[in-house]
């Protein structure tokens, strides 16, 4: 799920308050204000890029300093950086981000920050629309950006990182106003912080897509009330085994079954293992990616999951 970046499409989780090459060689993309330890990506849906070098520190750029002007910081854990944000929009989105720490933490049961994360404070940077982050997220931070938000986790056992979900609003959706998938990315960063250990090259040694989109599309539904209409609607096809779900990667997968069936393999066991997730996550917190992965192979709920499937979506 992480390390240098986290991309998202295609998703709903919003804040209630979230190109094609030609045939010819293109030219080569110009080099981004903000490079990242970790060459790897971690794409959910579109084309990684590779970016070198370190994070930069906050405010280094000046394409960034001059498209973001706004910062504005929410605590000592959380700052905003923006286009252009009224102190209505701002206070809703602390307030968002603050209130669902409490519900991350119920949800996941753990007992502080992972080992070695210094990922101690959270930079959100907020595009007044997809066209303006589409124009120049690539050129300040070398991400692909044919997506609907991106995490940049970086390396979390450097000082001195600055992890960063980079952003766009959008006006086309109910309530009016929201910044795309906020909450969604916010659990990314929650988990990275306090379920994952290290990377995301080291969390994506065995399959763990399943768990990081699915408790992030999972916390992001639940805390805002919000009913998951078209997962919903994917379990009554019964797609998927739970060991399928299980096995899912980013190179195998599809967006259903990377988000709406992330979130039901996650709610699933959450609400029917619950002794099994505590087992998976004290395996994830220490970096045991092969025990985690030993404990899933072993599970057959497959007859309850499709069961379990069905009550959910005639309920919905």
């Amino acid at each position: 799920m992480r390390a240098t970046a986290i991309a998202t499409a295609l998703l709903t989780a919003a804040l209630a308050v979230a190109p094609t090459q030609a045939a010819h060689a293109a030219p080569a993309d110009p080099q981004p204000e903000h490079a990242f330890a970790d060459p790897a990506q971690r794409p959910a849906h579109g084309t990684a890029k590779s970016t070198l070098a370190t994070t930069a520190a906050a405010g280094g750029g000046k394409l960034e300093s001059r498209i973001l002007p706004l910062l504005h910081t929410c605590s000592p854990t959380l700052r905003i950086r923006a286009q252009e944000m009224t102190s209505a929009q701002l206070t809703a989105t602390c307030a968002s981000l603050a209130n669902q720490d409490a519900f991350f933490h119920d949800v996941v049961g753990d007992s502080g920050p992972v080992a070695d994360d210094r990922n101690t404070t959270l930079e959100v940077d907020v595009f007044n629309s997809s066209a303006d982050y589409k124009a120049y997220a690539g050129r300040i931070y070398g991400i692909d950006t044919n997506n609907g938000g991106m995490y940049l986790e970086g390396d979390p056992s450097r000082t001195g990182n600055q992890p960063r979900f980079i952003c766009y609003e959008r006006t086309d959706v109910s309530p009016g106003w929201q910044i795309w998938n906020l909450n969604h990315e916010y659990t990314h960063y929650l988990d990275g912080r306090f379920d994952l250990y290290g990377d995301f090259n080291a969390s994506q040694s065995t399959p763990t897509v399943w768990w990081g989109e699915g408790i992030a599309e999972y916390v992001s539904y639940s805390y805002r009330g919000v009913p998951y209409t078209s997962a919903l609607a994917e379990a009554g096809r019964h797609t998927y085994s739970l060991r399928t779900v299980f096995d899912t990667t980013y190179a195998n997968s599809n967006v259903n079954r990377t988000y709406n069936w992330g979130y039901l393999a996650t709610r699933y066991m959450i609400e029917r293992h619950p002794s099994d997730v505590a087992t998976v996550l004290a395996h994830y917190r220490t970096g045991n990616w092969a025990a985690a992965r030993a404990h899933l192979t072993s599970l057959d709920y497959e007859a309850d999951w499709n069961a379990w499937l069905t009550s959910v979506a005639t309920s919905s």
